[in-house]
């Protein structure tokens, strides 16, 4: 008993450390200050707690299916919504148009339907705001390789292949699903970027861009809702 115990400490320690990192590369994308923020996946969090010690959130909502995580974000955050997004009614509590941004860090691609969930979370945007995601690229070469090469399509725990994956994406698609509601892309970032000194560069060089899209892991994609 005393082992399984620390086990379980253990492991809720982990599940604590892997959902509070803050995604700091979000701050860019966002165009606003003292904005009402929702992130879908929100963690501990540590992510909208950043964007609030940098000014650019008044108001941080976050919906979080791991309840150890949820308990902790409830601490800081001015709304918790505990369990998975696609069963909660968002709408019923926040008014249509009342939001500047919406995060989806790594969330889009677990979900049954990301499409109607874009179109829900599209709603809930003011004129002019703007839905930031990062989502894994199913391009990047290892993965063709292996499945061509190898046969190997192996699931893991994380990871492009993360067994919890149910919706698989490339660039294209990811644009797609984010303008799927009307909304429309006006930033793409690749992760990790190409260094002049990397030899993925080199080689995109020597294959005239054809394998471009190959090399980043995933992309962050802000779509903008329409003034008009």
């Amino acid at each position: 008993m005393p082992e399984a115990s620390l086990s379980d400490s253990a492991k809720q320690s982990d599940d604590i450390n892997y959902f509070s990192n803050a995604r700091r590369d979000a701050l860019p994308l966002l165009n606003f200050n003292n904005g009402r923020v929702l992130e879908i996946g929100c963690g501990t969090g540590a992510t909208l707690n950043f964007l609030k010690e940098n000014g650019k959130i008044s108001w941080a909502g976050g919906v979080e299916i791991s309840p150890i995580a949820a308990e902790k974000a409830k601490e800081t955050l001015d709304q918790i919504w505990h369990g998975n997004v696609e069963n909660i009614d968002l709408e019923s509590e926040i008014e249509e148009g009342a939001l500047d941004a919406v995060l989806c860090m790594d969330v889009l691609e677990h979900l049954i339907d990301p499409w109607g969930m874009v179109g829900r979370l599209h709603k809930l945007l003011k004129p002019g705001g703007v839905l930031v995601a990062n989502l894994p690229n199913i391009r990047y070469y290892k993965i063709p390789l292996g499945l061509l090469f190898n046969g190997k399509w192996k699931y893991e725990e994380s990871g492009i292949l993360d067994r919890t994956h149910l919706r698989f994406f490339v660039k294209d698609s990811m644009v797609e699903l984010m303008e799927c509601s009307g909304l429309k892309v006006d930033s793409i970032q690749r992760f990790p970027e190409l260094k002049p000194w990397k030899n993925k560069w080199i080689y995109n060089k020597l294959t005239f861009g054809i394998f471009k899209e190959a090399f980043p892991t995933g992309y962050m994609l802000r779509a903008v809702k329409p003034k008009q």
